[in-house]
């Protein structure tokens, strides 16, 4: 039998001083609120209530049967309630890990925020351009740009994010403005190493499609450094929107081939798939979907 069941009915017998009003309280029927009572004394081997056919009395073992089983039920509300506060409110050190632009020009500020919100949390984030094995290196997310998920891992996307070509207005007035994708050939195009497009740059206008392969004197597995040598005139650069938004709203580098799609990937955070995630993770996670989901210039 429910040992705590029968606990919860005999008390509740006890404190309305009959079955049917313990019966209506508990949303049971009379023989139900009965059989339990019945079981329990059965499971017990001793008599907890003295029953007639105008009142009930405690027996003496009843009596401190009734009295500990209200104090363990109060222990088990007390654990239920601290329980479901563990599940609705984040606790403990969250580590997050995402790169190093993404980090310094986004993350700073959102963690900031989040903080704000849930200051008894502990936040932890490190910023590296390799993909982190989050299982491994004891990550609870990741923010990451791009198409890929590793297996066993879930992506929740939280924005999107233009792709942009571009340089600075001296390389462009001392080597030329390419009119169509085909002519990057022929310019020095620095690319991101951790890229799955690194030297292969894909376009789309309307329905058509070119993939171009490109080549450059500057390959680096971190945005700010080709967003640096390209405000110095060294190339043309293909970066997230993020990377380049601050250099673009300031001219000192200028959209390439404006008139052509240079792509979006997925802002995404990735975890360990999980039955049960963690408050921390999902607040987080809710956080930065709320802030980064709204229309941006980055985006």
């Amino acid at each position: 039998m429910d040992i705590f069941a029968g606990m919860r009915v005999f008390t509740a017998v006890v404190d309305a001083g009959s079955f049917a009003s313990a019966a209506d309280k508990l949303d049971l029927s009379r023989g139900m609120a009965t059989r339990y009572v019945n079981q329990l004394e059965a499971h017990l081997g001793i008599r907890l209530l003295n029953r007639t056919t105008r009142k009930l009395s405690l027996t003496e073992a009843g009596a401190d049967y009734y009295q500990r089983s209200t104090q363990i039920l109060s222990m088990v509300e007390d654990s239920e309630a601290a329980a479901a506060r563990q599940v609705s409110v984040p606790r403990g050190t969250l580590r997050v890990a995402t790169s190093v632009a993404f980090g310094v020009l986004q993350m700073g500020s959102a963690v900031t925020a989040y903080l704000k919100r849930y200051p008894r949390l502990h936040v932890d984030v490190a910023l590296n351009d390799r993909v982190v094995d989050l299982v491994e290196e004891g990550f609870d997310l990741a923010i990451r740009i791009g198409p890929r998920v590793d297996p066993g891992l879930v992506a929740r996307k939280i924005a999107g994010m233009r792709i942009v070509v571009c340089a600075s207005p001296a390389y462009l007035k001392n080597h030329g403005t390419p009119k169509d994708p085909a002519q990057l050939v022929k310019h020095n195009c620095l690319t991101y190493s951790y890229s799955s497009q690194e030297s292969n740059w894909p376009f789309v206008r309307k329905t058509v499609e070119r993939t171009v392969v490109v080549s450059g004197n500057l390959r680096a597995n971190n945005g700010n450094v080709l967003v640096s040598a390209a405000m110095e005139g060294l190339g043309i650069i293909r970066q997230p929107a993020f990377v380049v938004a601050d250099a673009l709203r300031k001219k000192t580098l200028v959209p390439v081939l404006p008139d052509w799609s240079a792509g979006e990937h997925a802002v995404s955070a990735v975890y360990p798939n999980r039955q049960y995630l963690p408050p921390k993770v999902r607040t987080f996670i809710d956080f930065l979907a709320e802030r980064f989901g709204r229309e941006s210039e980055w985006t």
